[in-house]
Formats: C-alpha cells, sequence, structure tokens
C-alpha cells in the first residue's frame, strides 16, 4: 500500500499510541523538518526520549528540549551500530543517511521502522483521524515487507472497541467507501463517538485497516458498507455460535471453509483477484464484528497478490497470533518463500486455497497447477472437493497446524460447480475450538509427532466427534479390478457419482488423494487392490506435462519403487478445461468405454454452442498463451538484493543445483599447435569451497555461450540484455537479465527438437514459414529435418531464418532448452593435488555440410579461459571406482582422453606407496593415434613405470606403422596375465573412451579366460556378465 503522510506541513499533532510501548525506551529519526517533528512528537507522548540524526532539531520541539527528553545526534551520519539502542525508528525522506541500510539493520535487529512516504518499508504508518475538533495521529499497519508489528496494533485496535460500537462501525464502512468529498462528513460521524479518552477513535481504525489492500486510504467499493453483501449467502453465526454439535446450514464452499477460518482465527487474510468471490464471506462477517469462537472480533484484511505477499502472514505470526488466509492458489507461488521459513521456524498458519483459474469468459475451472509450484516448501497439503469436505478439511487443517506447529495449505475446488450453495453440516463454535484442542494435547503428548502422525490421529478424532471418515487416500470400487483411477478435487465427486455407471460395464476403482503432502508413497501403494495393472492419474492442471506435474510425479515414482514396479503401467490424464460429466468422459475413453445413455444425455444438456466465432489461423495457439515468465523492473530486483532476508533472496550461479565457483589455476595445450586435434590439461583452485571428490567422479561445467554470439543475436532479434525476466525453473523463481538467460541459462546455440519446430510455428505470421516449420515435424520432412540436425541448425539459426517468428523473450525463456553440464571424468587424485581438480578435455569441432565451423559449447567455452577465471562446476560420482582391497590387481584401458580418470587411479596408488602400504599390480592400455602427437601424461606415466608402481604400461599409436595397432592387440598379447590378474588374483578391468572398440576388447578377454583360465567358450560370456554384476568390469564408453 502507498499511503501517504498528510498534516506534516503544519505543526505537530497529537498522538494516539496504540500497540507500541516506548516509556522509558529510546526512539531514533533520521532527517529533519517538519516531518521529524511529526514523528517526535509520536514517540515523545508514548514517554519515549528521542535522538534526531538531522542538522537541527524543529522549533515545535522546543519545549521538550528543556526537560531532556530531545537530543541532536553529534554527527548526522549512520552505523550499523547505532541501531540497537533504540526501540523504534523514523527516516524522512531528507535523511542524509542510506535509507535502504537503516531499514535493514531494523528488520534484522526486530526494530519496527516507519519511512516517510513509503509504505512497502515501513511496519507502520502514521495516518491523520480526528476527534472533536482535534487532529490526531494514529499508528497503522501496512501491508508492507515485514509488518513486525501488524498483529500485535490490530490487536490492540479490536481490544479497544467500546461495547456498544456497531452501529458506529456500520456507519464509518459505509461512509469511508464513498468519494473523497464524503470524507469531512466521515470525520464529524467519527467525532460523535463517545469520548472514552481516545480509544474511541480507534474504531475507525478497524474498519480502516480492512481497507489497507489498494493505493487509496478508503474500503475498496466491494465492502462498501453493512448493507454490501458478497456473491455467496452468509451463514446464521447465532445459531452456529450457541448451537449443537452440529447445524444444518446452506453454503457453498467458499462459504464452508470460510466459516471455519472465521471461527478459528484472530486475524484473516484474503489474497484474491478483483473479478473472484473469494473471501467475501469472511471479509463481511469482520465488518459486521461477528465474533470467533474464543468470543474475541476478527480481522478481515484483503491484501494484494503480489512477490512478497506472504510476509504480512509472517509478520502477524511472529506475535503468536492464530492467522489464515483465504486465497486464489495463483498467490500461492508468490508466496513460496515464506512457506519455506514458516516450516523451517515451525510456525502454524492455514491458507485456504482455492485451486481455480478463469477461461476466457471469465469463468472458474478447476485448476491445481499454481498449487502444485508450491508443494516444494514442505508446508502440509489437504485437498477437498465438496462444500462439506471443504468445511470438514478446514476443520482439520486448523487442527493440524497447531498441533503439528506447521503451515498447512487447504485446497479447496476451485471450478463454477463449486459455487453451488448446498445444506452443509456444520460444526458450531464450541465444538470446532473443542475438536481443535484435543488434537493438539494429543500431539503435546505425544512428544514430536510426525506430520503424518498427527494428520491420521486429526482424522481419527474427526471421525469420533463428527462421524464422518477420511484418509490420506480413499478408495472406492472394485477390490480385485485391474484398473484404476487416481483423482484430486474436481474429478473425485464426478468419478464416484458415475462409478455405478463405470461397474456395469468393468470392474474398476477410484482412488482420491486427501493428503499431498507428506506424501505417504507406502500407504499409496497399501491402498490399491494387489490386481491392479493400470493406473490412470487424472489431474487438472493449466500448462504442466506429465514431466513437471509433481502430482503424476508423486504416484509414479510410488509405484515404480514399491510392490508394483514391475507390472503396474502409470498414464497421466489431464482433464483441464473440462466442464461437469466431460471430466468423467475421460474415465470411459481410457477404458474403450462409451458413455452411459443417461450421462451423454446430461453431458449435452450442459453444453451450450460457442457464442464465440471461429478463430483465425494461429489465434488459439501457443502464440497466443501467457508466458510462464514476467519480466521485472529494475526496483523489484533492487529491492530483492537490498533485503534478501525479507525475500529470501539467494545469489547463485545454478538454482536448485549444488554447484561450486572454482578458479582457473593452469592451463596448456597437451597437443602440438600444428597437430588437427586440440587437447588441453586444466587444472582448478578449489581452496575456499566445499567441493570434494572421490577417485572416478565426474566434474559437471557448466559452460556459457559465446558472448559475442550472444550480443548479435540480441541485436538482430531486437532484444535489450538489460531487461530483467523472471521465471519458474526447477520449481524455483529465477531472476536474470535477458543478457544472462541467453549466456549462461539457454541453449540458444544447441540444437532444437521437433517440439521447438512446432512451437515456433505458431508464432509465424507468415503462413507460409508456418507450414513450413509444422512440414519439417512430418514424416515426410523428416529427411530434411535429419539434415538439419546433422548441420547442427540451432535455436538461434531457426528464430534467425524464419523471420516471421517472433516469440517474445519470456516466451522463448519457456521454450529454448536449459544449458546442460557437460560431465568429464577428474584426472587428478584429491590426496596428491588437495584443493585443486584437474581434467584433460579434447575441443570438439567439425564442419557442417555448408563448411561452417561447428565447435562443442563447453570446448569452447574451456578454450576462452584463462588464468583467474571463475566458472561454475559440480560434481557427478561414478561407477569408476578402485577395487576396495589396495592388494587387488588393476587393469585399465584408456583411449585418448579416456585415460583420465586413470591418472588420478594412478596418482591415488602412489599416494598409498608413500604411506607405506603396500599396493596391487597396475597396468594400463594407452591408446591414440600418434605417439609424438598424443600420447598424454607420457612423462609422468613413464616414470611411474620405472617406479614399479605402474606393472604394465602398454601402448598402441595405431597410426605410427603400416598396420594399425589397438588397444585390444596388446590386451591379446598378454593373455596369461590379464587371466591371472583377474581371474586368479580378484583383480578388476576398467575400459574409458569411444565405444568402438568395446567388442573387441571383450573378444581379447574372452580369449584369455578361455586359454589361460580354464573357462569353457561357451560360458566365457557369463563370466563376463559376472564380473560386471559384481563392479569388476566396468565400462564408461560414449
Amino acid at each position: 500500500m502507498a499511503t501517504t503522510i498528510t498534516n506534516e506541513a503544519t505543526s505537530p499533532v497529537p498522538s494516539l499510541i496504540v500497540g507500541l510501548r516506548l516509556s522509558g525506551k529510546k526512539a531514533a529519526i533520521f532527517g529533519g523538518g517538519q516531518a521529524a517533528a511529526s514523528r517526535a512528537v509520536f514517540a515523545l507522548d508514548a514517554g519515549a526520549d528521542v535522538v534526531i540524526y538531522g542538522p537541527n532539531i524543529p522549533k515545535s520541539l522546543d519545549k521538550w528540549t528543556g526537560n531532556g527528553r530531545i537530543h541532536l545526534s553529534p554527527t548526522t551520519s549512520y552505523a550499523s551500530a547505532d541501531i540497537v539502542a533504540f526501540s523504534v525508528v523514523f527516516v524522512t525522506s531528507d535523511a542524509e543517511c542510506n535509507h535502504l541500510a537503516v531499514v535493514q539493520d531494523a528488520h534484522a535487529a526486530g526494530i519496527p521502522v516507519n519511512v516517510a512516504g513509503d509504505a512497502e518499508l515501513s511496519d507502520f504508518v502514521l495516518m491523520p483521524t480526528y476527534s472533536g475538533s482535534s487532529s490526531l495521529q494514529v499508528a497503522v499497519t501496512t501491508n508492507g515487507v515485514a509488518p513486525r508489528a501488524a498483529s500485535r496494533l490490530l490487536k490492540e485496535i479490536v481490544r479497544k472497541l467500546p461495547a456498544d460500537l456497531e452501529s458506529q462501525l456500520k456507519e464509518a464502512a459505509r461512509l469511508s467507501s464513498m468519494a473523497r468529498a464524503a470524507e469531512q462528513e466521515h470525520a464529524k460521524a467519527l467525532a460523535k463517538l463517545d469520548a472514552v479518552a481516545v480509544d474511541a477513535a480507534s474504531a475507525d481504525m478497524s474498519t480502516a485497516v480492512t481497507a489497507i489492500q489498494t493505493p487509496q486510504a478508503s474500503l475498496s467499493s466491494s465492502e462498501a458498507g453493512a448493507d454490501a453483501q458478497p456473491a455467496a449467502p452468509l451463514l446464521d453465526l447465532g445459531a452456529l455460535r450457541n448451537g449443537a454439535v452440529q447445524v444444518d446450514q446452506i453454503a457453498n464452499v467458499q462459504v464452508a471453509s470460510g466459516y471455519v477460518s472465521h471461527a478459528l482465527s484472530d486475524l484473516c487474510f484474503v489474497y484474491s483477484a478483483p473479478e473472484q468471490d473469494i473471501g467475501e464471506a469472511v471479509l463481511a462477517w469482520s465488518r459486521r464484528a461477528e465474533k470467533n469462537a474464543h468470543g474475541d472480533w476478527v480481522s478481515a484484511l484483503r491484501m494484494e497478490t503480489r512477490s512478497g505477499a506472504g510476509h504480512a502472514l509472517w509478520g502477524a505470526l511472529s506475535s503468536g497470533s492464530k492467522v489464515a488466509a483465504v486465497a486464489s492458489a495463483a498467490s500461492l507461488p508468490y508466496m513460496v518463500p515464506v512457506l519455506s521459513q514458516l516450516v523451517a521456524r515451525n510456525l502454524p498458519l492455514v491458507i485456504h486455497a482455492s485451486a481455480q483459474s478463469l477461461d476466457e469468459f471469465s469463468v472458474a475451472q478447476s485448476d491445481f497447477a499454481d498449487a502444485f509450484l508450491a508443494l516444494q516448501t514442505n508446508a502440509i497439503f489437504l485437498v477437498s472437493s465438496t462444500a462439506q469436505e471443504a468445511h470438514d478439511m478446514a476443520l482439520v487443517a486448523h487442527a493440524v497446524a497447531q498441533a503439528a506447529k506447521a503451515p498447512v495449505v487447504h485446497l479447496t475446488n476451485g471450478s463454477a460447480e463449486a459455487a453451488a450453495s448446498v445444506t452443509v453440516r456444520m460444526s458450531s463454535h464450541t465444538q470446532a475450538a473443542r475438536y481443535v484442542s484435543t488434537i493438539v494435547k494429543a500431539a503435546g503428548s505425544n512428544g514430536a509427532a510426525s506430520h503424518a502422525a498427527v494428520i491420521q490421529k486429526a482424522f481419527a478424532e474427526f471421525r469420533n466427534t463428527f462421524g464422518r471418515t477420511y484418509r490420506a487416500f480413499e478408495y472406492s470400487g472394485s477390490a480385485d479390478t485391474e484398473s484404476v483411477f487416481v483423482s484430486l478435487g474436481q474429478t473425485t465427486s464426478a468419478l464416484q457419482m458415475s462409478l455405478p455407471s463405470i461397474l456395469k460395464q468393468r470392474s474398476v476403482g477410484v482412488l482420491n488423494v486427501r493428503v499431498l503432502r507428506p506424501w505417504g508413497s507406502d500407504e499409496f501403494t497399501s491402498s490399491l487392490p494387489p490386481t491392479v495393472k493400470q493406473i490412470a492419474v487424472l489431474g487438472s492442471t493449466s500448462g504442466m506435462d506429465s514431466l513437471y506435474n509433481p502430482f503424476f510425479t508423486d504416484i509414479s515414482t510410488s509405484v515404480f519403487l514399491g510392490k508394483y514396479a514391475a507390472s503396474v503401467q502409470v498414464v497421466n490424464k489431464n482433464i483441464f478445461g473440462a466442464k461437469g460429466t466431460a471430466a468423467v468422459d475421460v474415465v470411459y475413453a481410457s477404458l474403450g468405454l462409451d458413455m452411459p445413455e443417461e450421462l451423454v444425455d446430461e453431458q449435452q444438456e450442459e453444453s451450450s454452442p460457442d457464442p464465440t466465432p471461429a478463430k483465425q489461423n494461429g489465434e488459439d495457439s501457443a502464440a497466443s498463451l501467457e508466458p510462464t515468465a514476467t519480466s521485472e523492473s529494475i526496483v523489484a530486483i533492487a529491492q530483492r538484493l537490498a533485503f534478501p532476508e525479507v525475500y529470501a533472496t539467494q545469489t547463485v550461479p545454478r538454482p536448485g543445483e549444488r554447484t561450486f565457483t572454482v578458479k582457473v589455476s593452469a592451463l596448456r595445450r597437451m597437443t602440438p599447435n600444428t597437430y588437427d586435434r586440440n587437447i588441453i590439461h586444466i587444472e582448478f583452485d578449489t581452496r575456499g569451497t566445499e567441493l570434494t571428490y572421490e577417485i572416478g567422479d565426474a566434474l559437471g561445467v557448466f559452460g556459457y555461450n559465446d558472448v559475442a554470439q550472444v550480443d548479435e543475436f540480441c541485436k538482430v532479434y531486437g532484444l535489450d540484455g538489460s531487461d530483467f525476466v523472471t521465471a519458474v525453473k526447477d520449481g524455483q523463481y529465477q531472476t536474470r537479465s535477458v543478457h544472462s538467460w541467453l549466456t549462461h541459462a539457454l541453449d540458444l546455440f544447441g540444437r532444437p527438437s521437433k517440439k521447438f519446430y512446432s512451437a515456433l510455428a505458431d508464432f509465424a505470421a507468415d503462413e507460409k514459414e508456418a507450414d513450413k516449420l509444422r512440414w519439417l515435424t512430418t514424416s515426410e520432412g523428416s529427411i530434411e529435418f535429419k539434415d538439419r540436425v546433422a548441420d547442427t541448425v540451432t535455436y538461434a539459426d531457426l528464430l534467425l531464418e524464419f523471420a516471421s517468428a517472433r516469440p517474445s523473450i519470456l516466451h522463448l525463456v519457456d521454450l529454448i532448452a536449459p544449458i546442460k553440464p557437460r560431465h568429464y571424468s577428474i584426472a587428478s587424485s584429491a590426496k596428491m593435488h588437495p584443493g585443486s581438480v584437474h581434467l584433460c578435455v579434447v575441443t570438439v569441432e567439425w564442419k557442417n555440410s555448408r563448411g561452417q565451423l561447428r565447435t562443442g559449447q563447453c570446448t569452447r567455452f574451456l578454450n576462452s579461459l584463462n588464468i583467474g577465471d571463475e566458472l561454475v562446476v559440480s560434481v557427478k560420482p561414478s561407477v569408476m571406482k578402485l577395487p576396495p582391497l589396495d592388494s587387488q590387481p588393476v587393469i585399465m584401458a584408456g583411449l585418448g582422453t579416456g585415460m583420465a580418470p586413470f591418472r588420478a587411479f594412478i596418482e591415488e596408488r602412489a599416494v598409498r606407496k608413500l604411506e607405506g602400504i603396500d599396493v596391487g599390480p597396475m597396468t594400463l592400455y594407452f591408446g591414440s593415434r600418434h605417439r609424438a602427437m598424443e600420447y598424454l601424461y607420457g612423462e609422468e606415466f613413464e616414470a611411474y613405470h620405472a617406479d614399479g608402481l605402474l606393472t604394465n604400461l602398454r601402448l598402441a599409436f595405431s597410426r605410427d606403422q603400416k598396420e594399425k595397432v589397438y588397444i585390444q592387440h596388446r590386451m591379446r598379447e598378454d593373455s596369461e596375465m590379464l587371466s591371472s590378474h583377474i581371474l586368479s588374483q580378484n583383480g578388476s578391468f576398467y575400459l574409458c573412451g569411444p565405444t568402438w572398440p568395446t567388442g573387441d576388447v571383450k573378444d581379447a578377454m574372452v580369449g584369455a579366460f578361455t586359454k589361460f583360465g580354464g573357462v569353457k567358450a561357451s560360458e566365457a560370456s557369463k563370466v563376463i556378465e559376472e564380473l560386471k554384476e559384481s563392479e569388476r568390469y566396468i565400462l564408461e564408453v560414449y
């Protein structure tokens, strides 16, 4: 909210101090003038002493100067250490210090701060109100990024409301929604309140706080007055407050869950778009001053859905209040950082999130895509479908949140059908509070119970108290079926309603998922019939395929890792956009059945002719879809960087991956400059990082695209490289400049798949270009498509070739594949080279059919590095490990750079030999084309051979003589030694390099076993397979 502070140009006005106990404490004011004077009066009225960091003390404060309660700092500069001496901090617009530094230090120390003219940085603002003829300034919390005083101030205001003030509250709410011309009348109405000191003025503030959702200081038109009603019917809270255990009421999904939220919370935040009716009932009950189950008034605030939206919840929870939110699921991705923090800090919160999106006619449809993006937070997720379930799961959610001390997200059915009002059996206030208390006490007596155990206890107690049964996974249907449909949300009730018709034709079952997090893999598989052969996962998610759908991933992983791994097929069926029984049609189509006539008729009645004209070519295509990425302003980026704790900002090179930033410490070419193969040895300094590696591991190098090529592409394509774009990648929000996306993140100069060709066609304004792109993805165009792949036609080439297809950068971030790390076998032992890691890399270069020189993206990047340059790497484990016993023989066969891991093997055993450990024989077969050109690390190997560590050094340079000689030829010459080392001495064999010699190497080994090992020819291959299973015959080929 951008609330401005008024009356600062005149003399200071009296203050009502609400919620800040400053008596005997100190306040800091950075700045001068009347803005500083107004804030000084605020603090002085509260009993605090004031220190002004400014040019002078305003004359209007002379009366306080004499009694020693106000002081002028000897310097206007600011030091971080100063802040801890104060209990409240004010910053004015003319402050000479860095106000962002002051705010950050204040928040870090937990000190409330007010910044003049910037409510988003403030924990509270000063607003004018009136009492009789006197002006009065009151502290009011804001919808800012760190409202630490939020709950305390709001509860203090509500607690001071006079008992007979309900009629004045309604009048104040009605008046405050009018235009600016009605403000004077509003002030007069408040001035008529009986003079219970200045507490009566706080009545207006409890209403005004509800308005802290917009840039205006008045209530929105949807909340205008006590007569304004929400779209859904309000309940008879009197009957529920004083009635029996359960009372039948008419309600829809929103009202049913909202009732529980109001009954069991002190503060309720509403996050929704103006065109959605989410949370309207909760806001209406708050305006009517309806009390909750504990006899207290509930403050309901409508909030903005934006970056950092959840920080208001965090601030309110910090005071110990019971906090809930009613939201659209679209707000959940914005709350991911805060939800993760709440999980880590064991803070109980309930969010009732409507899983919905709006179609082109603003009709709500079930959509779990946004909700799934928040599953990564490890918050608890419960799901309901009907209005009765929404009420029941809301009760469970509040009980579990308090008992488990964790945030709970309750996903409700967001489809248009859920807006229909039905009879719901609701818990009374008394019984709801008693049920929550029972669960909390049970969790306390069981010590640190797991979330799953708390949920199970909540379900069991719910059955005992209310007579309705819920489980994490609820199965209906045949006990011996082979086909099961797993459903979530909207699909559940429709499937179960049609189940009798399905059973007439074929035996099937429906498994409804009630608990999404924590996911119980064993409980899921135990809920399935033992005869199941096929599982269809029914979900409703816009723009989310199976690969990125965590619901489908959870289910498929549970099946494949469980007892059904070998026998069950799992498929994904996305019914997003299906209306009514059209969703059920997916069930029948999947089974190869026809819809029963009664359901077909029902579906036809629900359908209506499309009133819109037929769309032109390309209108209903990828070009018209909203990208998942969004542009970002430099201000938003600056805020995240300035306040990393508030926004949970991390500055990392590769979000979501464990990476390390290392520095090039050595780099040399190993082959002559005149030779056509460029092989380099490169060393990286790992000191100061947490990078560790084992023998045989691979180093993943995150190569960058060529900066000059990216600059040229941006110029031709018309992109501003300095613009910022935020996108969800691997479940995390990533913000980069356009240039960084194209240089460090997107494989712009990689080869696109057919999927990209097809997607690009949807953006082509030229029909001929669109047809050509689509033709290339067909069987008729397959030959040319393969030629393009062979010629390494890149994303950039394609985008520039088809000039009428111009996806925006926001679309490109979604469409272009990410840069993947290139893994190279580590060529060093950490014991011999502590704080360093070595690679041996050949530059990949080739010419396409047009004579254009192409270079591998990562090897080009490595060759561009200089000593001291930094790069990002990761470590990947490998099966290339030394035998467990140092005495076991090791036989290594490496071709070209494939000998890299064997250099590490030899160095590792060299260190152990120096330590006095007896090591077994080591044999190295090394192959390349020319000894003079490609004898990689030849001098090192000769030295180890002379020392006796390398027992046998067997070289095969294929082009140095008339007849080509390869490593398999040397192995045939050593058949007796190979058989003895492998079969008699329990040795291990390793091959690393290109794939082509694999068969010949195996034949050489088989010949050795049959000739000298007593193995029959018919059993030799079996012996090789047994060696592979025992990890003594290891191939790492490419």
